[in-house]
């Protein structure tokens, strides 16, 4: 049977309508790799029913959570939370942590990963380094040998996140960090689940980019069913 993953949803408002989506650009990686796809919507009245249903998730980009997940306040640092969002992304996650799924988490997806495993973020990356904030491609990262993946020390990736990883969540392992020690990429010690702060579906053609969705499609079927 085809596997089936499921996407977080994001939110934005045109008109004074509340629309649900996911970018296009996520699903193609996974369709083209012979994956069917889901989004799941907010306000299920059994969230776990329909999340048993699927094999795999991924957490995508979006706006900043909330920061009462990570224990702090909310200084007009972080932008345009939602706790509707950051309640379904810590569902999947705990889901897949509680089930042993495949997990992939992008930008805010590999943000939301840390924080609900148990870390904490840096509500504005730019109070530590101005630099950071202003780099959208050619950002360098130095990357950590892994079994997941098959890429070169050091690869050139885009950056459009204006939040990062502080304290890192006890589960997780760093194997990406830019040159100021930005955590860049981290993978579940024990669990097929892994993030990254960068945006690879914008590049499909890269090689970096390919490793990433090569080696989740490769999780989901040394996971799957039966």
């Amino acid at each position: 049977m085809m596997q089936l993953i499921c996407f977080s949803p994001r939110l934005l408002t045109e008109e004074g309508v509340e629309k649900q989506f996911v970018n296009t650009r996520y699903i193609d990686q996974l369709t083209e790799r012979g994956f069917n796809t889901i989004q799941l919507t907010l306000n299920n009245p059994d969230i776990n029913h329909i999340l048993t249903l699927c094999d795999g998730f991924v957490v995508t980009g979006g706006t900043d959570l909330n920061p009462k997940t990570y224990n702090e306040v909310n200084e007009g640092l972080s932008y345009g939370v939602s706790d509707r969002l950051d309640e379904i992304d810590r569902h999947m996650i705990e889901h897949a942590v509680a089930m042993h799924k495949p997990l992939l988490g992008i930008c805010r997806g590999h943000q939301s990963l840390n924080v609900f495993l148990g870390g904490s973020l840096h509500q504005d990356l730019g109070l530590l380094n101005e630099a950071h904030k202003r780099i959208k491609e050619g950002h360098i990262i130095h990357m950590n040998p892994h079994p997941y993946f098959a890429w070169q020390s050091h690869i050139e990736v885009n950056s459009y996140h204006h939040q990062a990883i502080k304290d890192l969540a006890p589960s997780l392992d760093v194997i990406g960090l830019h040159e100021d020690r930005t955590i860049e990429a981290v993978v579940h010690k024990t669990l097929p689940i892994f993030s990254v702060q960068w945006h690879p579906e914008i590049t499909p053609e890269d090689s970096n980019s390919i490793i990433i969705f090569d080696a989740f499609a490769k999780l989901m079927a040394e996971n799957k069913k039966g």
